[in-house]
């Protein structure tokens, strides 16, 4: 992962999130400090929260940026990442490598190599060869799981945060039967407060008039602010394209660039098959 920050990346954090030398080394503190008159009990929380009170400021800075430096609020979502993973323990659980990139080269989700004009993290996942007999959505929140904390290493992800597509074109009754709203649930807990994450919105294309009535269920359980960065884009794509340059995204994504090539980007991200680091994100 990469260990700098653009300059670029540097104002953003200033400006958006309040962030200054003294400013973080306040906030680390303070949430240090929160989390050790918590641990002295032996309530359930307090048991959650010790295994805390050893990590390093690189993992504790995610929730202040996150927060923008309230240390309260910092510390109130390391509570909700903690019982996130405690009630749901399958898709926290460990995912071998090699199954992660295998997903990768399909978009199941896969990993835009490269960020956005935003400095965002762009996730992209192919709803087409998507077959949940084999590999069902708990397994695809698992996987989504292990890259975004891979992906939060990096400070420029930290700051600048992500944005999905997905492509919903070919998207069957099948699919939408194989995914309860229980299911759904645990993406949506990810990204609604349970995770160190600047999530900057979702957006699916090419979604038949039946995904509407889908969606209709889902957003009951959604608040009003992931509701805003929730874009429904259908076949028509000019708010698409007013997000997002069209020559960054590839073709099979409603962009002009080359095909997604799930190979080079898993191998950009994990590690080649010699496990080389990679300095990409």
């Amino acid at each position: 992962m990469a260990k700098f920050l653009t300059n670029k990346s540097i104002e953003k954090a200033k400006i958006e999130l309040g962030e200054s030398k003294g400013i973080k080394e306040d906030a680390l503190q303070k949430l240090r400090e929160r989390i050790s008159a918590t641990i002295n009990d032996d309530t359930k929380r307090g048991l959650l929260l010790r295994k805390h009170s050893e990590a390093d400021d690189s993992f504790l800075l995610r929730f202040l940026r996150t927060r923008k430096f309230d240390p309260e609020k910092a510390y109130e979502l390391l509570q909700a990442y903690d019982h996130y993973h405690k009630k749901y323990p399958d898709v926290v659980s460990p995912i071998r490598k090699d199954e992660v990139r295998q997903r990768m080269e399909m978009a199941q989700p896969g990993v835009l190599p490269y960020r956005d004009h935003e400095g965002r993290v762009v996730f992209l996942f192919k709803i087409k060869d998507w077959k949940p007999e084999t590999y069902p959505f708990w397994k695809v929140v698992q996987t989504y799981i292990y890259l975004i904390e891979h992906l939060l290493k990096s400070e420029e992800t930290q700051i600048n945060g992500i944005v999905i597509i997905e492509n919903f074109e070919d998207y069957s009754f099948r699919q939408m039967a194989a995914v309860g709203i229980s299911d759904y649930k645990k993406m949506i807990g990810m990204l609604q407060g349970a995770f160190p994450l600047r999530f900057k919105g979702v957006h699916f294309l090419g979604q038949p008039e039946f995904f509407v009535k889908v969606y209709a269920l889902i957003k009951k359980c959604i608040n009003s602010k992931l509701l805003q960065r929730v874009h429904l884009h259908g076949r028509t794509l000019d708010a698409f394209h007013k997000e997002f340059p069209a020559d960054i995204i590839p073709s099979d994504f409603g962009g002009t660039a080359p095909p997604y090539d799930g190979h080079a980007a898993a191998n950009l991200i994990l590690g080649d098959a010699n496990d080389r680091e990679t300095t990409a994100f």
